[in-house]
């Protein structure tokens, strides 16, 4: 009963406190785009606007105002909106049936597969808190931010007293915090299930969004979310060889997409490109209500998103950056530059002041995880193929050397990419046409320096991060994907083969999904919080001052663990 009043109270939330400020936006300077892609946008762009602000009010102590600022920007979106319903023909609003079904149908599969592997950890089982997965190292970590976001600025990192929170992108905890503070919405609910739904429905809109604007179909859409819900790596057929079950999803590194809900700032971070991505397409190749408040409002998402994700941050910046550099030179026009330059002012005044130490965080180790993923025992365990690679080198034979180290990058590449490398033809196909067009060449260059970058470079700390650079090329070329699949399958005549080849491609896909629940699910929860630590825990709330010290042991990476379910001071620190 609990849930479904939060989740009602969730979703009014949502719509007041993201929807309405968002359409305010969209409406003004927006306004060509259908109905349906308004509210998805509206929701979008009203969360990035609702962090924003909650960010600058919460750094100077005012935080306060967030509520009653957001509220008058909602009222606004109202009132416009209701003179906007008056002009909108009601052509744009009704769907087929047939459809509005199938698109239902594939979201509402997308949205359950998601939720599996995020929405039962943070539950209570015989009087335990339980989680799965990474979730009993990840889920805490991300609650602890929360409530140090509603102590207010400087952050305080929850785990080393005294010290502030630096180096860390914690804007997707700041809307779940605030919720938490202002309305009582359980962290645990929150974080593990309430803001897991919200991104799951609108990564799913919008690969819909920008796979119908490039393919200019609903069937291209549709691919689009089908391949960004469901398509994983070709990790299944390792480790159907070798261990007879199916699974691997990360066996070539990369975490794919459908996974990627159980990581709050990537999920988030995909939302906010793929909403950068559809409304750059519409500034570029259409005129807009006020071109460069347009151009303003892409810089907010884009100058934000170094703060939701870095890596995402340094992606687009950089391929917007080049595409600003080609029209400079070969069109000698200008216009991008007032969207760079604010997006790079926004991205240092959001990322500087919380950094510290980090100008040189990137480590030059070329082609790390290649070599990793072939001898590494849960990868590929392919010690042959290195030791003749070294063999070669010590006889001074490059050609054998270049041709070994070429295998490792396609099975890296192909591996990856899986079913996705389809997509590839589409930029292939008419490479210089693309070239001309923004948004194709804005693409390409998100992948080229996504794919790039790994494989060049490790991260201080923790040296294997930078492979999350990699799941922008998996998210693109998904969706190029898409809008491939449903041309061709367009050109199909007769419907059952086209039923017969769309449900062997879905075949191919669905594989790493269920390697993935049937990894998740076969094993009992990773880690707990008993009844008696949550009373200790209880009681150090209840009977400490707000700002107390609390003293844990160090944790101890050789403790013998004989539970199932270890408590999780003993399988983490």
């Amino acid at each position: 009963m609990q849930i479904l009043l939060e989740f009602s109270l969730f979703f009014i939330l949502i719509v007041v406190l993201f929807g309405l400020p968002g359409l305010l936006i969209i409406n003004k300077i927006f306004n060509q785009i259908n109905f349906w892609a308004k509210i998805i946008l509206s929701v979008t762009l009203g969360y990035v606007v609702f962090t924003v602000i909650s960010y600058i009010l919460l750094v100077i102590h005012l935080d306060l105002l967030t509520l009653p600022i957001t509220l008058v920007l909602a009222i606004l979106g109202l009132k416009l909106n209701f003179s906007s319903i008056k002009r909108t023909k009601i052509k744009s609003i009704v769907i087929n049936k047939p459809k509005l079904v199938v698109f239902l149908s594939v979201m509402l599969l997308g949205v359950i597969g998601q939720l599996l592997v995020i929405a039962p950890s943070g539950q209570y089982i015989n009087n335990s808190l339980v989680f799965w997965s990474a979730h009993g190292h990840d889920g805490p970590w991300h609650i602890a931010v929360m409530n140090e976001i509603k102590n207010g600025f400087p952050l305080q990192n929850p785990i080393l007293a005294g010290q502030r929170l630096v180096n860390y992108h914690f804007f997707s905890d700041i809307a779940p915090s605030l919720f938490n503070k202002y309305f009582s919405i359980s962290s645990l609910d929150l974080y593990f299930r309430l803001f897991p739904l919200l991104f799951s429905i609108l990564i799913g809109g919008l690969s819909f969004l920008l796979g119908e604007k490039i393919g200019k179909t609903f069937r291209a859409g549709l691919w689009a979310m089908i391949m960004t819900y469901f398509c994983g790596s070709l990790g299944f057929l390792v480790t159907l060889v070798r261990d007879h079950n199916i699974a691997g999803e990360s066996m070539f590194w990369a975490s794919q997409i459908q996974s990627s809900i159980g990581n709050p700032p990537q999920i988030v971070a995909f939302v906010v490109l793929l909403a950068f991505l559809y409304l750059f397409s519409i500034t570029t190749q259409q005129t807009t209500k006020n071109h460069k408040l347009s151009l303003l409002t892409l810089s907010l998402l884009a100058g934000s998103l170094v703060e939701f994700k870095v890596y995402a941050g340094i992606v687009l910046l950089g391929a917007l950056g080049i595409v600003c550099l080609t029209q400079i030179i070969f069109r000698h026009k200008f216009d991008l530059l007032f969207l760079l330059i604010p997006s790079g002012i926004l991205s240092a005044l959001f990322y500087l002041p919380n950094t510290q130490n980090s100008s040189s965080f990137l480590i030059w180790q070329p082609w790390w995880y290649i070599r990793t993923m072939i001898v590494a025992q849960d990868k590929l365990n392919w010690l042959d193929l290195e030791l003749r690679r070294q063999t070669y080198i010590a006889d001074h034979n490059w050609k054998r050397v270049i041709w070994l180290e070429s295998i490792g990058f396609l099975i890296f590449f192909f591996g990856n990419l899986w079913l996705r490398a389809i997509g590839l033809i589409y930029p292939l196909r008419h490479p210089i046409k693309n070239l001309k067009d923004n948004l194709s060449l804005l693409l390409i260059l998100i992948c080229l320096i996504s794919l790039v970058l790994p494989l060049l470079f490790l991260q201080k700390g923790v040296a294997t991060n930078t492979i999350q650079f990699l799941q922008y090329l998996l998210l693109i070329t998904g969706i190029w994907a898409g809008v491939v699949i449903s041309r061709t399958t367009q050109k199909i005549r007769w419907l059952v083969a086209e039923f017969i080849i769309s449900g062997i491609i879905i075949l191919f896909i669905f594989p790493t999904q269920y390697g993935l629940l049937n990894s998740f699910y076969k094993n009992p929860p990773l880690a707990q919080v008993n009844q008696k630590e949550l009373d200790g825990l209880s009681f150090l709330n209840q009977k400490t001052a707000p700002d107390s010290i609390i003293l844990t042991p160090a944790y101890n990476s050789q403790l013998e663990i004989h539970a199932s379910t270890p408590e999780i001071w003993q399988w983490y620190d």
